[in-house]
């Protein structure tokens, strides 16, 4: 069939009339086309291939709204989480947790102290170094370059241990929240967050159905 509509190019181009070319195009479809109707199992083949590729793509969308519903649920109990430890609310009952968190606030309060300790650093060697640009450069300049790189160096990783313990500390308010929400700890500014969850669970568990029944 292909050198067929190859051999019916080929002889367009040598000549033959425009109509013609296009007449013996329309026949090949049509022959094509005749072809797929009578043969049952190709029809068959490419229509399971067709749902094949369609059950595919909707049970990708389904498992992004599954991500979805699943981080939505993540984020209440967070904020359950900080809602307990603003409130310090049934401190006896999260005593480990409570006690974490503490650790954790007291460790990032250090850190950013010693952050802004060396960022006043940094920006009191720029601004000499800034003074000294308009001069010949200096052995005490060079030692000032050094230490400002040092001090960035310095900096960058004190922010990056705060984003740590900032990360844990972020950690302890989603377990503090998940233990809330399974324990359903009565309190008035936490009734809200269980309705919420309760309703990410109903989602959760439909789109769970969904995607089980297009494997």
């Amino acid at each position: 069939m292909q050198e067929t509509l190859a051999r019916t190019v080929a002889t367009a181009r040598e000549g033959i009339p425009y109509w013609i070319f296009w007449f013996l195009l329309s026949l090949i479809l049509l022959l094509l086309l005749f072809i797929f109707l009578r043969d049952k199992d190709l029809r068959r083949r490419m229509s399971l291939s067709l749902a094949g590729t369609k059950s595919r793509m909707m049970r990708k969308q389904w498992e992004v709204r599954l991500r979805r519903q699943r981080r939505r649920k993540t984020i209440l109990c967070r904020e359950i989480g900080r809602t307990i430890w603003a409130g310090r609310i049934a401190a006896e009952r999260f005593g480990p947790i409570f006690a974490r968190l503490g650790r954790l606030e007291t460790q990032i309060a250090a850190r950013h102290v010693v952050l802004q300790s060396l960022n006043d650093q940094i920006a009191d060697v720029s601004g000499k170094i800034e003074d000294g640009r308009n001069g010949r450069p200096s052995g005490k300049e060079r030692r000032r370059r050094h230490q400002l790189k040092d001090l960035s160096r310095k900096a960058k990783a004190e922010r990056g241990r705060i984003r740590q313990r900032s990360r844990e500390k972020t950690g302890e308010y989603e377990r503090l929240g998940m233990l809330a929400d399974e324990k359903r700890l009565e309190h008035p500014d936490l009734e809200g967050f269980y309705a919420r969850i309760d309703q990410a669970n109903r989602a959760i568990l439909a789109v769970m159905d969904k995607i089980e029944k297009l494997k």
